[in-house]
């Protein structure tokens, strides 16, 4: 039996503080690993200087990192002919901005061990434009900057994996296709949309991902790096 002993640190914006499925997470980890320790930290994204003090205070208490995944956005979901420019660079700096700094911030951390493993959730909507048939007889939306900023992190990715190759440190994104909320798969004609555009025919579930984030974050990638992969059910191979 494998036997982890390592330190997870989970973190939710401020938003996330009192959901309930927040916590069950929590408790769901720390039962599946109690050779580990598992920690709980909120940020507020929209706050640098909450960003920097979180890896000031990682950096203080285990001084390094082994492995980032960067999976944190906000922003608010609006119509391209009624998104203020308010909003669309809201959106942009919750999905891209905020990625750019903690890899930014995650850097020395990573260097001094010359090692480390960046994952940064992109989207497939980061490589092709939403079918907005499915769109027509219900509430949901694809916003555009979401889009624009999950193409943002593709490049981010690439760009950083040049750049930081010489420090050891490995950066590769994932573009996940339909993995909807619950509440979102509530509604059954859109559900069977979302179903219809895999080639598989179903929709995505958190099974499907972790492999990938365990190859990643493992060394059985030491030479993967640079790479964006597509878990979408084959939705963007047609």
């Amino acid at each position: 039996m494998l036997v982890l002993n390592i330190t997870i640190y989970i973190i939710y914006r401020v938003e996330e503080l009192n959901k309930k499925s927040a916590k069950e997470k929590l408790e769901y980890l720390k039962d599946k690993f109690p050779h580990s320790k598992i920690l709980f930290k909120v940020l507020n994204f929209h706050d640098n200087n909450s960003i920097t003090n979180f890896f000031q205070d990682v950096e203080k208490d285990f001084k390094s990192v082994d492995i980032l995944i960067n999976n944190a956005m906000y922003g608010i979901a609006s119509p391209v002919d009624k998104m203020s420019f308010a909003e669309f660079e809201d959106g942009l700096n919750g999905v891209l901005s905020s990625t750019f700094k903690c890899c930014r911030l995650v850097l020395p951390l990573m260097k001094k061990e010359k090692k480390g493993a960046i994952i940064n959730i992109a989207s497939m909507y980061g490589i092709v434009a939403p079918d907005w048939r499915i769109y027509q007889n219900n509430d949901f939306d694809n916003p555009v900057n979401y889009g624009a900023a999950k193409a943002g992190i593709i490049q981010l990715t690439r760009y950083l994996a040049s750049y930081w190759a010489k420090y050891g440190i490995r950066v590769n994104s994932i573009s996940p296709g339909s993995f909807p909320q619950e509440e979102v798969i509530k509604d059954t004609e859109f559900h069977n949309f979302l179903e219809n555009k895999t080639m598989l025919g179903r929709i995505g579930t958190p099974e499907d991902i972790k492999g990938i984030i365990a190859l990643l974050a493992s060394d059985s990638s030491n030479y993967i790096t640079g790479q964006n992969f597509i878990i979408d059910g084959g939705w963007t191979a047609w």
